[in-house]
């Protein structure tokens, strides 16, 4: 209803006579069809529908008074945009400050990409690297927040410290860590990766593997 005012017409590719509608709209008592009175009934298959009432806003007398100056093809446009998006509104986004994002219509709620590579699940051949890839499209990620911990001494770190701060970027989304001391034998050992964006979205994984040189 809103943007057939804005634009002056109806927009949904039908007429006011297509449909029953109301002479007098909010009273039901005054459905017409083709300028006829119209009682609605089951065998009858037409659903009374509203009807465009004409006229444009702002109205042409606003504008002629210096009131409201007329809509641009831009600022109409940008009404439809709106309305196929859902009507949002942001009450918490601040122009001025964009990196507090707040809770609103802005909020990124979608978690990180993060694969594990290597090592694999289950038995895995001596292992040289840990190959890491991670992305977010939305606000990005933190990569203070990255965090890779072992629960067992892995390149000198001990159980549970994280191996983090030893990972390079190898290419975009991807990172890595070159073992110093390739890991021979391992009966079984788990490694836990995690990664938030800069919204507090976290994923991780949990990965039980083991390693053999048979």
């Amino acid at each position: 209803m809103l943007i057939w005012k804005i634009f002056g017409a109806r927009l949904d590719g039908f007429s006011n006579d297509d449909h029953p509608m109301e002479a007098v709209p909010g009273d039901p008592s005054t459905l017409q069809l083709k300028g006829q009175p119209y009682v609605p009934s089951p065998q009858n298959r037409l659903r009374p529908d509203v009807g465009y009432t004409g006229g444009i806003m702002p109205s042409p007398e606003a504008g002629k008074s210096g009131k409201v100056a007329p809509l641009t093809d831009e600022d109409k446009r940008t009404l439809v945009r709106w309305i196929d998006l859902g009507c949002p509104i942001d009450l918490d986004y601040d122009p001025a400050n964009p990196q507090e994002r707040g809770y609103g219509w802005m909020l990124d709620d979608t978690r990180p990409t993060l694969t594990l590579t290597y090592p694999k699940a289950g038995v895995n051949p001596p292992l040289t690297r840990i190959l890491v890839g991670m992305h977010d499209y939305y606000t990005g990620l933190d990569l203070a927040s990255f965090q890779v911990v072992a629960d067992f001494t892995l390149d000198g770190v001990k159980a549970g410290e994280t191996l983090a701060p030893k990972f390079t970027a190898k290419t975009p989304g991807v990172w890595e860590l070159r073992l110093a001391n390739p890991l021979a034998s391992l009966p079984q050992g788990k490694l836990k990766v995690e990664v938030r964006d800069r919204q507090g979205n976290t994923t991780r994984i949990e990965r039980t593997f083991s390693v053999s040189a048979k």
